[in-house]
């Protein structure tokens, strides 16, 4: 059973680094707005390949050929069930990590069910989603644009919109997020941010 306001996915394949302190940072956030945080690191968790078998297409209810196989379904539970989602994630290659692409290509039964018109997940109502990229790289007019887009189509399958992501340039090495002041703020006013929706939607 989902118990917080605001889920939070730690997207890197490392822990300790810049994105995993950007987790931490937009939970702080969350936390001073009164709202309630979990971080999630998905390198915690068995994610396997999609088989590209179009099993979902033609099962009634769009189940995945490998579910109770790994723990990709209790990572969608979570998205289907927090209030507000947000996402701290490094940039490899333009792109997300290969462990959340992975993630988010095993959604595509969600996709299929959508297409169908399935009750179950046309049921899920709509809520915020929120981003944070953090790139060693410290220029690239399309640096974010990859992972944006991946994210965005990703979500919305389970009712959740993404709004404009916060990216964040040139933090390569541990700690260069910690050492940049105003980085540091804007990532922990972005899960504050997060927060306050998650206490609205509480309201509504």
């Amino acid at each position: 059973m989902w118990d917080a306001d605001v889920a939070i996915f730690a997207c890197s394949h490392r822990a300790g680094g810049n994105s995993d302190a950007a987790a931490e940072l937009m939970a702080l956030g969350v936390n001073e707005a009164g709202a309630k945080p979990k971080v999630i690191a998905l390198r915690d968790y068995s994610v396997l390949a999609c088989l590209a078998c179009r099993a979902c297409a033609g099962e009634r209810l769009s189940r995945c050929v490998l579910a109770g196989k790994d723990q990709t379904e209790e990572l969608f539970a979570v998205l289907m069930a927090a209030p507000v989602v947000l996402f701290a994630s490094p940039i490899y290659f333009y792109g997300l990590p290969s462990l959340c692409k992975t993630w988010v290509d095993r959604s595509q039964r969600f996709w299929e069910a959508r297409r169908k018109g399935d009750p179950w997940v046309l049921a899920l109502r709509d809520r915020p989603a929120y981003a944070c990229f953090v790139a060693g790289q410290p220029s690239g007019q399309k640096l974010f644009d990859g992972a944006r887009l991946s994210l965005k189509y990703f979500l919305v399958n389970f009712g959740l919109t993404l709004a404009e992501p916060l990216g964040l340039r040139g933090l390569d090495a541990a700690g260069d997020l910690a050492s940049n002041p105003q980085a540091a703020a804007q990532t922990r006013e972005l899960g504050h941010s997060a927060g306050l929706m998650a206490l609205e939607g509480r309201r509504a």
